[in-house]
């Protein structure tokens, strides 16, 4: 199980990796920042986790969503380059991408159309 999923992410390669990875920690920065100020009470105003909570992780959301989605239209423009290929690996790319794409317009769209109102 283990050795499978080492292959599966391994095919992914490390920067599609480290992509995936950034948009799951502006995931999780403003989960972080709300168990902390749950447990611990009000964080000190200029904290680094308030800031990256409140500023960083907001911004730095839209612009992973299209880079991602500019490695989709990269994996479909290397499926269709190939014709050796069986295209297994990008449409794997394509599925795993768009997951991500989902899942952070899942979380974040709500706290865009709260500023909004």
């Amino acid at each position: 199980m283990i050795s499978t999923l080492k292959v599966h992410l391994a095919s992914l390669g490390f920067l599609r990796l480290g992509l995936i990875g950034l948009a799951i920690v502006s995931m999780l920065i403003p989960l972080l920042e709300w168990l902390v100020t749950q447990a611990t009470g009000e964080l000190p105003e200029g904290a680094l986790l308030s800031l990256s909570a409140g500023l960083i992780a907001p911004v730095m959301a839209p612009m992973l969503i299209v880079v991602i989605l500019l490695d989709v239209i990269m994996a479909k423009v290397r499926a269709a380059d190939d014709p050796t290929n069986s295209g297994d690996s990008c449409r794997k790319i394509i599925r795993v991408d768009t997951i991500v794409i989902i899942i952070m317009l899942v979380y974040w769209v709500p706290f865009f159309v709260s500023l909004a109102s």
